[in-house]
């Protein structure tokens, strides 16, 4: 019977990185534009963002590299269509009442 130890120990990191070249997960930036934009993209920023971690973890900077680099065009993406149907909203709400007003 195999016993179970718990959590692999991350490995430490390659010769080439530092801590200042790692690359950023950007978790804080897709929670919010989950929560405030659009939570479908920003949802799928969140799964990167943590994807970019466990690869951080494991050693796999160039995974964590591309992961992060989806993340970040993920957030803004969301960022520009929330403010795009934001945007849109309080023009078609002006009109509307613009229009109700009458001359």
């Amino acid at each position: 019977m195999r016993s179970y130890a718990g959590q692999p120990r991350p490995r430490p990191l390659p010769a080439r990185y530092s801590r200042q070249e790692l690359p950023k997960d950007h978790l804080v930036e897709a929670v919010l534009v989950t929560i405030f934009c659009c939570m479908l993209t920003g949802a799928m920023a969140l799964i990167y963002s943590h994807e970019t971690r466990a690869a951080i973890r494991r050693g796999d900077i160039d995974r964590a590299f591309s992961a992060s680099r989806k993340a970040y065009f993920l957030i803004l993406f969301s960022l520009l269509f929330g403010m795009f149907v934001s945007i849109t909203w309080v023009i078609c709400v002006l009109a509307t009442l613009y229009a109700q007003r009458g001359p």
